[in-house]
C-alpha cells in the first residue's frame, strides 16, 4: 500500500511572486550515551566534502618510528649492542611521538601515528631500558 504524496500548501497571490518561506527549527536531539571509539574516530572530520582527509601527522610518525625502530633493533641484532645508530635512533623516535601523539589527537592520520608510535617506542633506548627496569 502506498501512500498519497503529500499535499502542496495554497498559496494566494501570483504563481511568480516570491515569498519568504520560515525555517522550521528542530530541537536537538539530548544524547543518554556515550558514544563508542568507532563512532568517536568516525565524527572527527576536518575536511570539506569531497577532499581527502589529512594524513601527514600520522605519515611522519609512521615513517620516523619505522627508521629509529630499523636503526635500533638493526644495529642491537647486527652488532651486538647499541651505538651510533642507536644514538641516531633516540631523537628520532621522541620526535616520531610527537607526531604520533598530534595524529592521534587533532585526528590528522590516526591509524598511521598509533603504529608509528609503536615503531617509536620499539626504537627507543628509553623505553627498552624502562621495560628492562621494570620486567627484570
Amino acid at each position: 500500500m502506498t501512500l498519497p504524496p503529500p499535499q502542496r500548501p495554497q498559496y494566494q497571490g501570483q504563481p511568480g511572486q516570491y515569498r519568504p518561506v520560515q525555517q522550521q527549527h528542530v530541537a536537538a536531539q539530548h544524547q543518554t550515551t556515550a558514544p563508542t571509539l568507532g563512532q568517536y574516530i568516525r565524527s572527527d572530520t576536518r575536511t570539506l566534502p569531497g577532499r581527502r582527509a589529512p594524513r601527514w601527522a600520522g605519515r611522519t610518525a609512521f615513517w620516523l618510528g619505522l627508521l629509529a625502530a630499523a636503526l635500533l633493533l638493526g644495529e642491537t641484532f647486527v652488532a651486538g649492542g647499541p651505538g651510533l645508530f642507536a644514538a641516531v635512533a633516540a631523537p628520532l623516535s621522541v620526535v616520531a611521538v610527537i607526531f604520533a601523539l598530534i595524529a592521534i589527537i587533532a585526528g590528522i592520520g590516526r591509524g598511521l601515528g598509533i603504529v608509528g608510535l609503536v615503531f617509536a617506542l620499539a626504537g627507543s633506548t628509553l623505553f627498552w631500558s624502562w621495560l628492562e627496569r621494570s620486567v627484570g
